[in-house]
């Protein structure tokens, strides 16, 4: 089939599956990115506090008083060198990041390697225009990627694959390991499986290989077996069932179960998904993310996908947050571990496929600058992201003395008197990834993320905003 064919066909196709007009445009522009770039995401679901994540310790406003319990001490001493996290820092203070300004929860330690070989880049301020506080439509306005429109019913990452051709001739183009499907990979055609639980993809209510699956398989070859009858849709129904049967194959040869994947010494599991592989002493609550982080990456890294990734709840910490101990310090914990972790597994297979991964993490808003009356912080605005890869330019992004206003009317209150004003649009951000990692044109970039079309949103240069805010726009990170 000729390339023109196959694009009329693909904008035939979407006029009758409801995908917006901008879609059907990108759909038709460019060629197929050449390469293997492929995006893990993990989405920090119930508003992480930036502020105690990425912290700008430097800041007077960053105290006591504003944060009477959730305050972290600042460095006993600066990093060995400039630009370096200390691998073996005191645990009852702020991680220093080495630009004099910025540090870390000493719950992300285990994320030092993966930082100090400058692919781990932590970004501060980031959000977007007119900043919803509300979990459901910020959510969805960070995974359709145009703010505050509500009527866009795609995935920024589903219109990716779909606008680049790089779902075409894949077996898993996408997939998901959560309970449910993220609406960043949903849209008119069927392009990611979600896996709720990877142990109950199979034929239903046969366990193993033996003769009971094979006879059910067999009838599914069978019943969707060539020459089929001339009937509408029976080739699309035909390939369907043979799909199933070599997918489930497909999935079961990456060795899901298996979690023999180990740190340097020899001894401590990188995915502590049960007890016996807990050596970090993580709470047993920590078993699921890691289990659905550790079968996200073998699915990246052993099949043809593009993209797969998951969520962790927890982060709506109204509440008892905690500075060094509780819910909050448990998540850093774990996300710290989850990036020393991935690293490993992926340098293991191969530096290359390291080289070819962006780690990406995000969460629908930052958390209120001041503590609350409860220990805890409420819903704010501009919050923090991660990304990290072989080819990633680590560093501190927007949480410096150049980036940041320090003082009680300074950057920490500059909204409401309460809130982190951003000057990173996420979409900026992704964007980036989106054209320069996975490969889309610009043009189709302007169609992935309508913002990049209209100079105003300054997302790719930077400026003033329709809002009167200034942004950076792209940071460079790949």
């Amino acid at each position: 089939m000729t390339r023109s064919l196959q694009l009329a066909l693909g904008a035939a196709a979407s006029s009758q599956l409801g995908i917006p007009a901008f879609l059907q445009r990108a759909m038709a522009a460019g060629e197929i990115p050449v390469r293997n770039k492929k995006i893990l995401f993990i989405f920090l679901r119930g508003g992480n506090d930036g502020i105690n994540t990425i912290v700008p310790w430097a800041d007077d406003a960053y105290s006591e008083v504003n944060r009477p319990s959730l305050y972290l001490e600042k460095p006993d001493r600066f990093a060995v060198s400039a630009g370096r996290m200390p691998e073996q820092p005191d645990l009852q203070r702020t991680i220093d990041l080495g630009n004099g300004f910025a540090g870390v929860h000493p719950g992300l330690v285990d994320a030092a390697p993966v930082y100090n070989a400058g692919q781990l880049a932590l970004i501060h301020r980031v959000g977007y225009p007119k900043q919803s506080r509300s979990h459901f439509d910020s959510q969805r306005y960070w995974e359709n990627g145009v703010p505050r429109d509500k009527s866009i019913g795609s995935g920024i990452l589903y219109r990716a694959m779909m606008a680049t051709g790089l779902n075409r001739d894949r077996q898993f183009p996408a997939v998901s390991v959560q309970s449910d499907a993220p609406l960043m990979l949903r849209g008119g055609q069927s392009l990611a499986i979600n896996l709720s639980d990877y142990r109950n993809y199979d034929i239903r209510g046969v366990k193993g290989n033996g003769a009971d699956r094979s006879k059910l398989l067999e009838a599914i070859t069978a019943g969707h077996s060539i020459p089929h009858p001339e009937k509408q849709n029976r080739e699309l129904l035909f390939n369907t069932g043979r799909g199933l049967s070599d997918s489930i194959d497909a999935l079961k040869s990456v060795g899901l179960e298996g979690n023999e994947f180990y740190d340097t010494d020899g001894s401590t599991h990188l995915f502590p998904i049960d007890a016996a592989s807990n050596q970090k002493g993580f709470s047993n609550s920590a078993y699921g993310f890691f289990r659905n982080l550790k079968v996200s990456a073998q699915i990246l890294a052993r099949t043809d996908a593009v993209i797969a990734g998951t969520g962790l709840g927890g982060f709506d910490t109204h509440n008892s947050q905690g500075a060094l101990t509780g819910g909050h310090p448990s998540r850093m914990q774990w996300l710290g571990w989850g990036m020393q972790a991935l690293k490993k597994y992926f340098t293991n297979i191969s530096p290359t496929v390291w080289d070819d991964t962006v780690v990406v993490m995000m969460s629908e808003f930052g958390r209120t600058s001041k503590e609350n009356g409860n220990q805890g912080t409420d819903h704010a605005e501009a919050g923090v992201m991660f990304a990290a890869g072989g080819k990633v330019s680590g560093g501190v992004y927007q949480c410096d003395n150049e980036s940041w206003t320090t003082g009680q009317e300074g950057s920490m209150f500059q909204v409401n008197g309460r809130y982190l004003r951003r000057s990173v649009d996420y979409r900026s951000v992704l964007g980036e990834l989106i054209r320069d990692h996975l490969g889309a044109s610009p043009e189709q970039l302007r169609t992935i993320i309508p913002g990049y079309a209209d100079a105003r949103e300054s997302l790719e240069s930077g400026g003033l905003t329709l809002d009167g805010t200034r942004i950076v726009g792209e940071l460079g990170l790949v």
